[in-house]
């Protein structure tokens, strides 16, 4: 795997082998590592073995898809769980405020009733309710 930088210089993705309790060397590019392998009072010990990162990040590639699945089915799982957990806490509070405000709806003002109550029976005058009741005291005695 390699690329051209604008210098002319290539880049290859490489894998480092080398003995355990040692570190390479400073480049002098800034930021850079040598492939000298040296120990912890910078004596050189030896040269670093480089091998293609091909085949590794095929293999990291793979494992990070595998964990990455794992992962995401595990967050998938919990998120679930969560909602569900609230939505069993959230729900009953819910439904008693759609409740309540139902109720609210259908309840119908006192002044409300009172006025259509009166606006179904006409207003009448006093001639008419003495008549009314004559008539009606006459039906009974005759009765």
């Amino acid at each position: 795997m390699a690329s051209d930088d604008l210098l002319g210089m290539i880049r290859d993705l490489m894998v480092v082998e080398r003995p355990a309790g040692t570190h390479l060397s400073q480049s002098s590019t800034p930021g850079g590592s040598s492939a000298l392998v040296r120990n912890d009072d910078n004596a050189l010990v030896t040269q670093a073995v480089l091998y293609p990162a091909d085949d590794e990040l095929g293999a990291v590639r793979a494992a990070g898809i595998r964990v990455g699945v794992a992962v995401g089915v595990t967050v998938g799982i919990a998120a679930t769980v969560a909602v569900g957990a609230v939505a069993v806490k959230v729900v009953p509070h819910v439904k008693n405020k759609f409740n309540d405000l139902k109720s609210k709806l259908n309840r119908v003002p006192e002044d409300t009733v009172e006025a259509a109550d009166q606006g179904a029976r006409p207003k009448q005058c006093d001639g008419e309710r003495t008549a009314r009741r004559m008539l009606t005291e006459q039906s009974a005695s005759s009765i």
